[in-house]
This record gives C-alpha cells, structure tokens and sequence, in this order.
C-alpha cells in the first residue's frame, strides 16, 4: 500500500543522503551542488525550508532534513510507525502529511495491544493524541473511535472501563472464595465472613489479636473501606493480596499491605505444618495466580515490575533522560515516562513521581525564564529571527514576542553591528591585506558577536565599499 510521507522521506534520503549531497555539523546545514564539489551552507527560507534541490521541488523542508539525520534510512513503514508510536517523528513534525492511512492506524494499533497499553477511548486520545485525532479524521459519525475498533476486530464493551471493574469485581470475589476454601481446608484459626463490629464483615478475622485480614485481587486494589472504617474498629488491620510483587510491603495509616505469597509464610498455623502441606498450599495459590493470568505469575515470581520501577527511578536519580532509559531496558520512553509521572505501575514508585513532577515543573519554569535572555544573547551576536527560532526549538513568533517584550529589534541590532563594522573598516591600520585587517576586526568584537565568521564581515565590506562608491560618483 503505497504511503505518500513513506514515498517522500525515501526519496529526499536518496537524492540528497545517499548521494551525499546534503550534510550537517550540528548546527547547520551545507549543500553540494551537481555540478562541482564545493560545499555551501544551506541557506533558510521562508516556511522553514532550506536550499537543497530535489526532483519534487527545490527546497527542502527543515523538518525533514533534521529527521532524515537525526534517523538515517532508507525507511520502511514498520520503521516509520514505531517512530511514531514512540514520539520520535512528532518531534520534527506538527503534522506529517500523508503518514496516517489504515495500514499506518493498524500498525500503530498492534504495538498499542502489544505493549499492554489501555485501550479505552479517554486513555488513548490523551496519551496517543496523534494516533487519536487520525482515526477521528478517518471515520464519521458520533462513535468514530469505536467504529475504529469494531473494523479492528475488538469488542469496544470488553475494553470499557465499566466492563473491567466487572471483571475485576468477578475475579476478586472468585479469589476470595478459593482462598478462603484453602485456609477452612487446613483449620486456619480465622473466622470467615462474619459481621463484627459496626457491622463489618472482614474476609478474616483473628480473634486472639483482633485483627482484620481482607484479601483483594491486585496490590493496586484500592483499600478505601479499611481506611475509613476497618482502622478505627480494629487492633490491627491487615490487606493481603494475589496479583503483584511478592517482596514489597507498605504500612500507611496503620495499615499493613502484603503478597498473599508472603503473609500466609509468616502465619503460626502455616509454619506448624509439614513441608509437604507447606508446598501444596503454595503451589494451589500459584495455579490461583496462572488461572487468572499466567503472564502475570511469571512477572511476579521475578518481581519484574518492582524491579523495573526501581532501575528506573535509580537511573533517572543519575540523570539519565526519559529516551535513554527506555533504550536501556528496551521499553519506549512514554511508557517510561507513564512510571515516572505516576500513570504506570504507581504501586511501587510511592512518593518519586511527586519529586519527578515537582522537578520536571523547575526545568519548565527555568527554560521560560531562560528563553528570553537566551533570545537577547543571540540577537545581539547577530543572529536573524530564523536562525534563532532554529536553534532554541522554537517557532519564529515566539522569537519576535521575546524581542517586543525585551524592546529589542532585530533589523537594529544587526544594524548597530554593521556600523560597528564600518567604523572599523575606515579606521586606518597597517595590515597588509584585508584578509588579515578582517581577522583584526572580529578580534576587536569577538566579545559582543561571537558568532561573527569572517564571510559576514568580508560581504558587509564589500556591500559597504559598493555603497561608498556611488555615493563618490554622485557627489
């Protein structure tokens, strides 16, 4: 299926890369011609493109240039949509014209189902806002995205989220039932059921410590009742769950919150008995665990996701980035970023996304308080609009807003350096050539133009020799 971006990227890569035509030192852009061998600095146009000729057109979009080295090729559609899905394409384009087309949505879709990301219409359009707005493009109608599923071969009722508290409702209660049924089967000293105090009915109840013991399905199932009722009615209120790590523990407001797996380990009844009673309860409650996901048991005998939050937390600690990471142990770095802002696996990172967060709002405030300075710094080293909104990642009006706010002009300010090239040219030296007089010059305002290349100061001389020269010729 043919794909118009897919069709576009390749070629510039194969007119301008493959043929190394087009290449770039990190700042800028430098173009060889057909004809010889010389090397050009690209110049920047008008709607950010810039001087490298292709057979499509002759100038080249700036995004495309910066994706193209930033992501070599040749590309394929798979390489493409994985791209996409891990924000990389977006950091070069507002929009991708011709990327989103079926085949592109049903890929993008496959990697959603592959990495366990929740389906559901609200989580989608706020975390995959591309992919989101393309499948409202490409349907019509006020049920868009679930007719997007429906052609996609999914029940849109089974990926609700009225369907999977159901679920999870059914499969708390199945959990409860069997786990209770095991410990009535070995005479575990508890009560089962019954209406205590204020009408409470714990799972289990200990009569020798007054303690209540409730067993949910997942270490992330909220404890809401035992917070507001179990801990003022009981000595001791304890929640035990199946699903999720097996080693961590959390004591909040008096309560304890621990792996079924490790609880019933620390139980009198449970050490009394042989080893071989031991085994066949923990072996029971393992087949509880794989009956209801086997991905699952297999997770959290090896801990994974506790393991997983604390690598990435202790590597963020470090000052590794959210794409490094993700690089590092083989996730995408939105999904790394979900753990650290606390959407994902919040379980186990405790308190860290409020410290990521906090930190993460600093470096936004710092850069908007940087920026404008930043602006200033360059405009006066005598850098255009353009080249500035290029090297702060950012639009050209936002530059022109900084210089209103900071009452600066940009025409003035390269004006009050040519004059200061001028005056400098008409002061008398004894230089030999005016190779050597121009290096004299920018040592003289090196300090307040650093960027100040010789080519400028040799074309500004000449401009100003030609403008003296008609000046002479008139008077």
């Amino acid at each position: 299926m043919c794909n118009n971006y897919l069709k576009r990227i390749n070629l510039y890569y194969n007119e301008l890369i493959v043929t190394n035509r087009l290449k770039f030192d990190g700042e800028h852009f430098y173009v060889r011609s057909n004809n010889s061998k010389e090397w050009n600095k690209a110049k920047v146009y008008k709607g950010d493109t810039i001087s490298a000729s292709t057979s499509l057109r002759t100038s080249l979009p700036l995004a495309n240039a910066r994706f193209m080295f930033a992501n070599p090729g040749p590309y394929t559609i798979e390489q493409l949509v994985n791209l996409a899905y891990d924000g990389e394409l977006l950091k070069y384009y507002g929009h991708v014209r011709g990327f989103w087309t079926h085949e592109t949505r049903t890929l993008y879709f496959e990697l959603l189902r592959n990495n366990n990301i929740p389906l559901h219409e609200h989580s989608i359009k706020d975390t995959h806002t591309a992919f989101y707005k393309s499948v409202r493009l490409a349907y019509k109608g006020t049920r868009r995205y679930h007719q997007f599923l429906v052609d996609m071969g999914v029940n849109p009722d089974e990926i609700s989220g009225m369907k999977n508290v159901g679920k999870f409702l059914s499969e708390g209660r199945h959990i409860e039932s069997k786990i209770i049924e095991l410990l009535k089967e070995f005479s575990a000293p508890y009560e089962y059921g019954h209406r205590l105090f204020d009408n409470l009915i714990p799972d289990l109840y200990n009569t020798d410590t007054c303690e209540a013991i409730d067993i949910k399905r997942h270490i992330k199932t909220g404890i809401k009742k035992e917070e507001e009722k179990y801990i003022e009615a009981f000595s001791k209120v304890t929640v035990i769950y199946l699903l999720g790590s097996r080693t961590k523990e959390s004591n909040s407001a008096g309560i304890r919150r621990t792996s079924i797996f490790n609880w019933i380990r620390e139980e009198e009844f449970f050490v009394k008995l042989n080893k071989k009673q031991q085994e066949s309860i923990i072996n029971r409650l393992e087949r509880l665990v794989e009956d209801i996901n086997q991905k699952q048991a297999e997770q959290d005998r090896f801990d994974f996701h506790k393991k997983l939050v604390e690598r990435i937390i202790k590597m963020d600690k470090a000052g590794y980035n959210n794409p490094e990471i993700a690089k590092e142990l083989g996730f995408t770095y939105k999904y790394v970023n979900r753990i650290l802002v606390g959407k994902a696996l919040k379980e186990y990172s405790g308190d860290y996304p409020e410290v990521y967060n906090a930190r993460q709002e600093l470096n936004r405030l710092t850069a908007r308080e940087k920026m404008p300075s930043e602006v200033k710094r360059l405009t006066l080293q005598g850098l255009n609009v353009k080249v500035i909104s290029v090297k702060l990642g950012i639009s050209t009006d936002m530059v022109k807003y900084h210089l209103r706010n900071l009452g600066l002009n940009e025409k003035v300010v390269i004006q009050q350096r040519n004059n200061r090239l001028i005056e400098l040219f008409s002061t008398k030296t004894h230089h030999s050539t005016l190779k050597i007089k121009f290096e004299w010059i920018i040592e003289q305002l090196i300090e307040d133009y650093p960027l100040l290349k010789i080519g400028a100061v040799k074309s500004i001389y000449y401009e100003y020799m030609k403008e003296y020269k008609n000046t002479k010729l008139h008077s």
